[in-house]
């Protein structure tokens, strides 16, 4: 009896922090039709932020298909960024598609695996994205936990690298075709609607 409590208070906990909805499928072949909008203009600001120093590198904004999303704890980016999302546009934001496809995230990183014929894993790297969130007030924070897996939704906010006191250094990803360490976007996010 007491395993059984124990098991059901662990799913319960599990539940509770890290289970993200995810919407049916609707076979839909509509799609986003803009990619993201990204712009520099110097002088970049550099500002305090909890207990580190961000440095904008770009303005940053998206509509988007969430095809993924995962939330974070313990690691040393937690109290900054407590989730990350993948994201898609043009192609891979059609639920047809998405069908075939299956996108999996660890260690602040992503990838897919694919059956799918009408897209080539180029095309998957050019129009999706992994973006560590970082939002910028308690109410954007609560809206994240509005978030599921299948949503259309609108991200606007600056792509920042990150300095830490203690040493460490996130740096931001500034391109959609880069791989490997820093090639994921790290979002200071002001602005976060749920489309649809």
């Amino acid at each position: 009896m007491k395993t059984l409590i124990l098991v059901l208070l662990l799913l319960g906990a599990w539940y509770h922090f890290y289970y993200i909805e995810t919407l049916p499928n609707t076979q839909s072949d509509a799609t986003v039709d803009t990619g993201p909008f990204q712009h520099t203009t110097p002088p970049l600001n550099k500002f305090k932020f909890k207990d580190v120093t961000l440095i904008e590198k770009a303005s940053f904004s998206l509509t988007a298909k969430v095809l993924s999303a995962e939330r974070y704890y313990f690691d040393r980016h937690s109290s900054l960024s407590s989730m990350d999302i993948v994201v898609g546009w043009f192609n891979l934001s059609n639920d047809i598609i998405l069908n075939d496809m299956k996108f999996l995230q660890s260690d602040r990183g992503y990838q897919w695996q694919s059956n799918s014929e009408a897209v080539t894993n180029e095309e998957i790297l050019r129009t999706t994205s992994n973006i560590h969130l970082i939002p910028a007030t308690d109410k954007i924070a609560q809206q994240l936990k509005k978030i599921k897996i299948g949503q259309v939704i609108y991200l606007e906010g600056s792509l920042v690298d990150v300095e830490n006191p203690s040493g460490w250094n996130w740096k931001t990803s500034l391109s959609q075709t880069d791989t490997g360490k820093n090639s994921s976007e790290i979002l200071y996010l002001t602005e976060l609607n749920i489309i649809e």
